[in-house]
């Protein structure tokens, strides 16, 4: 069964656009980026997907039905914003018992050492918590849920270092116990690019690319030299931002680092590197 299945969905908040022409399917488990500025998207397809809007136009599908007012289906998706909602009231042990009763596929053990490692008090009120314990909490909540899609929003705000790394572990752990469809939607590209097989880029209300990561690894580099020379080598269109500086130029081009550019870069006396992913992706979306 196809796990989602998105084709020419348009969205609009009054009569502001939002989402243009949106086409997308998967229909295998996968671990996907969703990367793009603010204001382009990226909220307002994940609420499509986890049930929360419905598209103006065009047809979505999640599971092999519509995800909207269906709690059928929502009960096999777990949407995790980054501002999600707990009871003023709650505490940890509160949210566990209320997430376990809206996920069918609901792992209390997992829960369980996941609050241990992350050194969670279970009968503290949520709202006395810090920005990053009250992360780790939706972090839990999404992990154990183990629903068949399962959508993260800055899941590492607020996190340090440490937590950062043994959220990371946790959720490659739970993956590989049981693969599913995981969206992970953030700003910071080069943290979550070792988790992710997939990466999704939204601009201008569109998607924009939707590809392995290996594409985006492997496309975008940084030379320095003569411009005259870099643009004997590669097509001027494809150059995406130049800096000068004493005589010399440094420009980003979106093309693939391949054995063939290397050497007519050392050919022509060019210094060549990858260019870094976020700084790539910033400039494609210029």
């Amino acid at each position: 069964m196809t796990i989602i299945d998105v084709r020419n969905v348009d969205f609009k908040y009054k009569d502001e656009l939002v989402l243009k022409n949106i086409t997308f399917h998967e229909d295998a488990p996968v671990i996907t980026g969703l990367w793009g500025r603010n204001g382009a998207g990226k909220t307002t397809l994940m609420k499509l997907l986890s049930g929360q809007e419905r598209e103006v136009s065009g047809n979505l599908s999640v599971l092999g039905a519509h995800p909207f007012n269906n709690s059928v289906i929502t009960k096999n998706i777990s949407y995790l914003r980054e501002d999600h909602y707990f009871g003023k009231s709650w505490t940890v042990k509160d949210a566990l018992h209320f997430a376990s009763l809206f996920n069918e596929n609901w792992k209390q053990e997992e829960a369980d050492a996941l609050i241990e490692q992350f050194k969670l008090p279970r009968k503290k009120k949520i709202t006395s918590f810090s920005k990053g314990m009250h992360t780790m909490v939706q972090l839990v909540i999404g992990l154990a849920s183990h629903s068949k899609v399962t959508i993260f929003d800055e899941p590492t705000n607020g996190l340090d270092a440490h937590a950062r790394k043994q959220f990371f572990q946790a959720l490659k752990d739970s993956y590989e116990k049981d693969p599913r469809y995981i969206l992970i939607s953030s700003h910071h590209i080069n943290e979550i690019e070792p988790l992710c097989e997939k990466l999704m880029i939204i601009s201008d209300h569109i998607v924009q690319f939707h590809e392995p990561i290996e594409y985006f690894q492997t496309q975008g580099v940084s030379m320095m030299g003569k411009i005259e020379d870099i643009e004997s080598i590669v097509d001027p269109e494809n150059i995406l931002e130049t800096t000068h500086m004493m005589g010399q130029s440094k420009v980003m081009v979106n093309v693939a680092l391949t054995k063939e550019l290397q050497a007519a870069c050392e050919q022509n006396n060019i210094q060549l590197e990858k260019a870094s992913m976020q700084d790539f992706l910033v400039n494609i979306t210029s």
